[in-house]
């Protein structure tokens, strides 16, 4: 409101932020305030809104770009993963920088429309000022149900900050292979809320982001087919050794295992002992994601290989001891 004066409109013909258009239409019709106020409602309070919807437009503009150059500088920086062979991953690079523009724009996505959110309930409360309104109530309301909801909501406040932290320190992004405990598969789609995977049977899990207290990611520049094979006691272990060596060499050959194994695969050695017989290991490291491929394939070539060689593998034994006096009896039964 303005106070009246000479050349001012009387008191509550204006809006407290529409005050050019009125008092100016107020003066050229010498002072007509019913025509003054019909000017404020029809073109000065729409243009003060429409000002305001363009400049929150603006400025949200703005807050997205700057978001999004300030967290591809921040996010721009390649992890140091320890890799086996990098001069073996020539796919590396380009890989990673893949991943980082993906999660760049995922965290971007997240910040904007949060900061977006928030600049249009600012652009709301100074229409309704523009319009008159007293937004003390309301906004006392609001603080009341604020607080209210955030009690209840504490969850999806826990789930929304995980999330958000997941996407900033990249524990996973979409197409990954990970274990998240009882739900293990494909990284399907990802939300602040909750994280989607796909597993082997097709089965969909849906997991929210608070819940996930452990991650393994399988999908993370390499990964490794380990197989553990148990031959029987009394086999020649250097010839055994020698076998898995060659059927992990034979595999790494083929198509299309040539591209994807990542230096040379590794008989770890003797695993374990047992009463059935003894274990190696095999280690061989490939690209991130084919590692079950390469170990189905191992499997078979490995089996293949120790058919050709004769080396039995171990076959569970069962041992009978009979104390002496049951031996005399059945000695003396049998005779």
């Amino acid at each position: 409101m303005i106070a009246p004066g000479a050349t001012g409109p009387p008191v509550d013909v204006c809006g407290p932020r529409t005050q050019v258009v009125c008092r100016w239409v107020y003066q050229q019709t010498g002072g007509d305030a019913d025509l003054a106020a019909l000017a404020d409602w029809l073109v000065g309070r729409p243009l003060a809104i429409a000002v305001l919807l363009l400049v929150s437009w603006g400025v949200r503009a703005l807050v997205r770009r700057a978001v999004g150059r300030g967290l591809r500088r921040l996010l721009s920086a390649p992890r140091d993963l320890r890799r086996p062979d990098p001069a073996g991953l020539t796919d590396v690079p380009d890989r990673e920088a893949a991943r980082r523009v993906e999660r760049t724009r995922a965290v971007s996505a997240a910040v904007a429309s949060t900061l977006g959110a928030l600049i249009w309930i600012i652009t709301i409360l100074a229409i309704g000022g523009v319009l008159g309104l007293d937004l003390g109530p309301v906004l006392a309301s609001a603080g009341l149900a604020g607080i209210a909801v955030a009690f209840g909501a504490q969850s999806l406040i826990k789930d929304m900050l995980a999330g958000l932290f997941i996407l900033l320190e990249d524990h996973f992004a979409i197409g990954d292979e990970i274990d998240l405990g009882e739900a293990c598969g494909v990284v399907e789609r990802m939300t602040l809320r909750e994280t989607v995977l796909r597993d082997l049977d097709g089965t969909v899990w849906h997991v929210r982001n608070g819940e996930i207290e452990r991650v393994g990611n399988h999908s993370q520049v390499w990964s490794a087919a380990m197989i553990d094979v148990t031959v029987a006691h009394g086999t020649d272990l250097t010839a055994a050794r020698k076998v898995l060596a060659d059927a992990a060499a034979v595999v790494a050959r083929i198509p299309p295992f040539d591209r994807e194994v990542v230096g040379a695969p590794e008989v770890l050695g003797v695993e374990a002992i047992g009463a059935d017989g003894i274990t190696l290991r095999l280690l061989v490291k490939t690209l991130a994601g084919r590692q079950f491929t390469l170990h189905r394939a191992l499997l078979a070539q490995i089996v293949e290989s120790l058919a050709d060689r004769d080396i039995d593998l171990a076959t569970q034994q069962l041992t009978v001891r009979m104390p002496p006096q049951r031996r005399e009896n059945s000695a003396v039964n049998r005779s």
